[in-house]
Parts: C-alpha cells; sequence; structure tokens
C-alpha cells in the first residue's frame, strides 16, 4: 500500500468512526462534513491524476489526514528554528511524567494544567534560570484501554558553558529533586544531552509525527479517541518559549 492509499484508508476509517453516535457530541454535522469534503477532493485528485489544481484541505485537528499533515509542518518549521539555536545553545530534551488518570477529558486537563504550573515553576528556579534560554515544550498523552499519561516533553536550549555550573549528573538530580517535590509523588524524569544535528531532528520527528503519536493510532480504542479530540479542542500541545 502506497501513502496515498494509507490516506484513502485513514480517511475511510476516521469517518466511519466519526459517524457513530457516541461522537457527535465532539464532531460535530459540520465538522463532519468538512472532513468528507477532504476526503472527497484528495479521492477525485486521487482517481484523476492529470488534474493539477491544488488540493482543499479541512485543515481540522480532527481529520486523520490533515492532523498528520500539520503535524509534518510542525516538524519542518519546529526543526529549521531547533537548527538556528543550535549554534548558539547547548540542546538537552528533559521528559517529566505526571500522574495516571482516568480516560476522561477533564481529569486529563487537570492534569495538564497540573504539569504546566509545575514545569513554570521548575523553570522560574534559580539554577534553571542560570541556564536555560529557550525551549519547546510538547505536551504528550500516552493512553492504554483503561487509563492515560499527561506528560511533558521540552527540549532546552541552555547557554554553552552550562558545564561550568553543572554536570549532566548533578542537573539531573536538581530537576529530578524539584519535580518529584511539586508534583508530591516519584514522578519519573528523564534528561539527556542532544548533541548532534542529527539527533536533534530525531528528537523533533519523535515528537511531532512519529507513527505512533498519529490521531489513527487511537482508531482501535474509541474511548481514548473521543477523550484525545476534546482535549485537543481546548489545549495547545505544541508551545515555543517565545511565541
Amino acid at each position: 500500500m502506497n501513502k496515498e492509499e494509507k490516506y484513502i484508508e485513514y480517511y475511510e476509517k476516521g469517518i466511519k468512526i466519526y459517524e457513530k453516535e457516541e461522537f457527535k457530541d465532539v464532531i460535530s454535522e459540520k465538522r463532519l462534513l468538512n472532513i468528507k469534503n477532504c476526503y472527497n477532493e484528495y479521492l477525485y485528485w486521487y482517481n484523476h491524476s492529470e488534474w493539477l489544481h491544488r488540493i482543499f484541505r479541512c485543515k481540522k485537528s480532527a481529520c486523520p489526514v490533515c492532523n498528520l499533515k500539520n503535524k509534518a509542518i510542525k516538524f519542518y518549521n519546529f526543526k529549521d528554528r531547533a537548527f538556528e539555536l543550535m549554534k548558539e545553545y547547548e540542546v538537552f530534551c528533559l521528559t517529566l511524567n505526571g500522574n495516571n488518570v482516568e480516560i476522561e477529558a477533564n481529569k486529563i486537563i487537570k492534569e495538564i494544567d497540573d504539569n504546566n504550573k509545575n514545569l513554570k515553576k521548575l523553570l522560574n528556579r534559580p539554577f534553571m534560570k542560570r541556564i536555560v534560554r529557550e525551549y519547546f515544550k510538547v505536551t504528550e498523552i500516552k493512553y492504554t484501554n483503561y487509563d492515560s499519561l499527561p506528560h511533558i516533553h521540552i527540549v532546552l536550549f541552555v547557554i554553552k558553558g552550562v558545564y561550568k555550573h553543572f554536570k549532566i549528573n548533578e542537573l539531573r538530580q536538581l530537576i529530578t529533586q524539584e519535580w518529584k517535590k511539586s508534583k508530591g509523588f516519584n514522578a519519573n524524569v528523564e534528561l539527556k544531552k542532544v548533541g548532534t544535528q542529527k539527533k536533534l531532528e530525531k528528537t523533533i520527528n519523535y515528537l511531532t509525527i512519529a507513527k505512533k503519536k498519529q490521531l489513527t493510532a487511537l482508531f482501535n480504542n474509541t474511548n481514548a479517541l473521543k477523550t484525545h479530540l476534546e482535549v485537543i479542542d481546548r489545549k495547545r500541545l505544541f508551545v515555543w518559549s517565545r511565541d
């Protein structure tokens, strides 16, 4: 199956799910119509190779193909911006876990808000203000069949002289202590140096367009899919520090 055929399959599976009664309070008739028009336009283009017009895209976050393409655009924009910053700064990737919560939009959003509040507190600590100059934050939600894990991935751009202040293990320990204290439990923390453009590109790829992060990865878990659509309607998942 080539890419075009996969896209057609994504459209058809997505539309079939969204037409279910349980999705009517998340996917309005107008929104569903936009996604169907998006699909019909793509299908027409696929069946008429001589058609040279630009393809209409609904650009809706709930559209399985536009969601994928929107993230691809983010990947290229974020990568270019990160590469420029890498000329001036050292780069680290930090992962901060939150609490596992039930698959309910309000509970997930509450945990995201708590994570963001505690991240702001962490970044305002003197040891972080001394070294961090910019960051790129991604809020991710990992779903199982019974719960979810809202967590943060953050690409940190820090001063070149960071090692005059801390060894990486010392910095990791300070961040871990602060995060566990703020969250009130033994929350998982990971800190890794991103030393090359190739590693930085791989990191941003993982954070934006990795297959397991696509909307289609939730097609077999409709409860998680419905909840995720509610969450992304209310929360920005990708944030630059100076946007």
